[in-house]
């Protein structure tokens, strides 16, 4: 799943979710790279179903694909861009 950032017409960015906790990025731009890195590694706080005895459960942004979509959403009206979800890009081997 893949999502390019997009301002004034203009793309500044892209996000790729690969798998749990992976994900790559494009932002040509340096400076935004904190932003971004600093905004998916967070975590969120969801209320649990209970019946495991877990009244709430803890997952960083880029854990599942359906938490990857929120956080491209929630990341672009922070910073004011627009999220388009794109076709994936060849995805890197990794180790």
């Amino acid at each position: 799943m893949r999502y390019e950032f997009r301002r004034d017409g203009e793309t500044v960015g892209a996000a790729q979710w690969e798998g749990p906790g992976q994900v790559a990025f494009d932002f040509p731009d340096e400076a935004a790279r904190p932003d971004v890195d600093r905004f998916f590694e967070r975590e969120e706080v969801y209320l649990g179903s209970g019946h495991d005895g877990e009244a709430f459960q803890v997952r960083r942004r880029d854990w599942t694909p359906w938490e990857f979509e929120r956080a491209c959403r929630s990341f672009a009206r922070r910073y004011g861009y627009r999220a388009e979800r794109v076709p994936n890009a060849a995805v890197e081997e990794r180790p």
